[in-house]
């Protein structure tokens, strides 16, 4: 028993730290694709806006510029008395570029789903028959670089590629724990997003993926969006499912320190991620529920051991000293990555990050419905689908 405990408790951060591993070379490996100057294909950049969430006037500010010469940009709102509308309409009357889009109340999908639809829907009605080749769609909570459109759209070179996508390196700004645990999350989800990308051809994230206009209407996107929770994985499950395609732009990875402070609020932004997971990434989810079951049961036995040191045999102790310090290495390989911040405290409270992210894995079991933005989404396991939408 003292040596099965011993091994799992080795092998449970071995994988975290193989996984960092093989993400830190794919990253460091990576080859910048340039974009050829003749390669400009027309794209149309959407981003759904809820609210003034922080440094929402600067991120939004830096859509529009934007290095790549040919791109429109439309904003998506689900109501004219949302408080990001005026700062929209200043922005699209300075710069004399833009379309605010102006959708509904959701009744059977995702807000931020819907938002989408209507976006495009509204970029085909103003098209007049030149239609974007390219749809990229974005988040307002961050600030892309101004290279970060030439980034997503020359992969597109390769005619084998249907999607492309990035993602964003999260560091903390301050040392508040809620900042700390949030960063921890957003760094395990990252690892496994470049992982998965690499070796399974899968993961698109929401705040930076595109896909040719052809394949969006051929796919069915907008069918599926209609019917779903969630933009980006219920898009990968649909390319997944067709065998298509996707890249992963390492170069356009969008650093930001817009960390969420509290404790328990990070909790409920991770337990949503995880439950896409289990609605759109089913193998995925179940991996990640066995993992995260396994390593709660160390902790508990870690409890055992530590409350009975006096009365156990020596290779108990072991256990402890491998698991926390495997947890303590994986998170100090947080600094190769990217810019980091608080770098000594992130790592002291990663035990506890850990402990966070494994118990809001096990939760999502025990879930059918999800919470985001002021929508409850009731919804069903085997297809995805929404069944009933709440205001909350």
């Amino acid at each position: 028993m003292a040596t099965f405990a011993v091994i799992l408790s080795i092998v449970l951060p071995a994988f975290l730290i193989g996984q960092a591993i093989v993400a830190l070379i794919l990253k460091k490996s990576y080859r910048k694709k340039s974009r050829p100057a003749d390669f400009t294909p027309k794209c149309s950049i959407f981003i759904p806006c809820k609210g003034l969430p922080n440094d929402f006037e600067a991120n939004i500010e830096q859509f529009f510029k934007l290095s790549y010469p040919d791109y429109n940009l439309y904003f998506a709102v689900e109501s004219e008395t949302d408080k990001a509308v005026a700062v929209i309409r200043d922005k699209i009357a300075k710069h004399q570029k833009g379309t605010l889009v102006v959708s509904e109340r959701t009744t059977s999908c995702g807000q931020k789903n819907l938002n989408l639809v209507r976006a495009v829907e509204s970029s085909d009605q103003s098209a007049n028959g030149d239609y974007p080749h390219i749809l990229v769609f974005a988040d307002s909570d961050v600030a892309p670089e101004a290279n970060w459109l030439d980034a997503m759209i020359s992969p597109f070179q390769n005619d084998k590629i249907t999607a492309t996508t990035g993602f964003r390196w999260l560091f903390p700004r301050k040392g508040e724990k809620g900042g700390l645990v949030h960063c921890f999350q957003n760094y395990i989800l990252f690892v496994l997003f470049v992982f998965a990308a690499k070796v399974f051809n899968s993961g698109l994230w929401g705040g930076s993926m595109a896909i040719r206009k052809k394949d969006y209407d051929d796919l069915g996107v907008r069918e599926r969006w209609l019917e779903t929770s969630v933009d980006d994985l219920s898009l990968s499950e649909i390319l997944v499912k067709q065998k298509k395609k996707i890249h992963f732009s390492l170069d356009a990875i969008i650093d930001t320190d817009d960390t969420i402070n509290d404790y328990s609020k990070a909790g409920k932004w991770y337990l949503r991620q995880v439950q896409y997971l289990k609605y759109h990434a089913k193998p995925l989810w179940i991996s990640a529920f066995l993992m995260s079951l396994a390593a709660l049961l160390m902790y508990a036995a870690i409890a055992v051991i530590v409350a009975f040191s006096g009365s156990v045999s020596s290779e108990y102790l072991l256990v402890p000293v491998f698991f926390l310090g495997g947890i303590y290495l994986f998170s100090a390989m947080f600094a190769l990555f990217g810019k980091h911040n608080r770098i000594f405290q992130f790592v002291l409270v990663s035990p506890i990050s850990l402990f966070n992210v494994c118990v809001c894995v096990i939760k999502t079991a025990f879930e059918d419905k999800i919470d985001w933005s002021g929508y409850r989404y009731f919804m069903n396991f085997k297809d995805g689908k929404v069944k009933k939408v709440e205001t909350i």
